[in-house]
């Protein structure tokens, strides 16, 4: 191993723990602001604590949370107690890596399940229409598992499968920014149909701001994947980036669309709110129109 490749190795791992560390910031904000403005429109904060909103902004928050608190820690334990950080950092089989790595998974699944329930949702809570991504949630569920498996064994890899660890990894990638596209591709569908139903009711271009934020979020989680997986198939150090940030990452892209949601549904009370469920029993599309000329059952906010 070439003096270069160390302190690239080093170099790139101590850039994950300041963007980590940024990010989950960013981060803490975002869902810190989100639950606030929704717990303070409701008298019984109690009653919305299991509100899909809430659940998958708590449970996102907290597996991100322990994977930045994990990357502290393997920080740490490089510099003060490793006798070589970078062989430190190159050893996927330490507990804490498998933990990492492992959160990062459930982060993306959580992630992956807010966006199907969303879809299940505008789609009137249409089950044959998330029976492909709910099965590819699962595929990548078992393969995330699988390869990590892979990783944290001190044998030969290669050994255990037919497959390298590097295509379950690319595998489960690929499914998962397809499950995306295909998730957010019929959301935006669905609400640019209905855009053009009621647009003769909307002045405030409330739908066109949530088709942005829809293909805003869509669009950095796939960019943010494929260089994942082209840093992956070249053999790169740099692909620690995207792995290592996937968990805060994905976190990010779900918690600003649910943030956008509370800031429109903190708007002034001059206007009732109108219009369609996408994330749960609560409108996330408040369409601030009159009730008296549309004929649009009402969100419960």
């Amino acid at each position: 191993m070439s003096l270069e490749f160390k302190k690239f190795v080093l170099g790139v791992n101590m850039a994950v723990v300041v963007l980590e560390t940024a990010l989950f910031a960013l981060l803490l904000v975002a869902a810190s602001t989100t639950l606030y403005l929704r717990f303070s429109r409701h008298k019984l904060p109690q009653l919305v604590i299991w509100n899909p909103v809430v659940l998958f902004t708590i449970l996102i928050s907290a597996t991100s949370g322990a994977h930045w608190s994990l990357t502290i820690v393997r920080f740490f334990d490089a510099f003060l107690w490793s006798a070589n950080a970078e062989r430190f950092y190159l050893d996927n089989s330490l507990e804490t890596q498998t933990a990492r790595s492992l959160l990062s998974v459930m982060s993306v699944i959580i992630g992956d399940a807010a966006i199907i329930h969303r879809l299940w949702l505008i789609w009137n809570r249409s089950f044959p229409v998330i029976i492909l991504p709910v099965m590819t949630c699962i595929g990548i569920l078992i393969m995330g598992c699988i390869s990590t498996y892979l990783s944290a064994q001190p044998v030969a890899r290669e050994q255990l499968l037919s497959v390298p660890v590097e295509r379950w990894v690319e595998a489960s990638w690929i499914i998962t920014l397809a499950t995306n596209m295909y998730c957010t591709g019929l959301i935006v569908w669905k609400i640019w149909k209905m855009k053009r139903t009621v647009e003769h009711l909307l002045g405030d271009g409330t739908l066109v701001s949530v088709l942005i934020v829809l293909l805003e979020s869509a669009a950095i989680w796939t960019i943010w994947g494929l260089f994942f997986a082209i840093t992956n198939e070249i053999g790169s150090p740099v692909q620690a980036i995207g792995g290592d940030l996937s968990s805060v990452m994905v976190g990010l892209v779900n918690i600003v669309i649910y943030l956008r949601v509370e800031l429109q549904c903190a708007r002034p009370q001059g206007s009732d709110r109108t219009g369609v469920v996408m994330t749960s029993s609560p409108s996330i599309v408040p369409y601030f129109v009159n009730r008296a000329s549309a004929q649009i059952p009402r969100g419960t906010v």
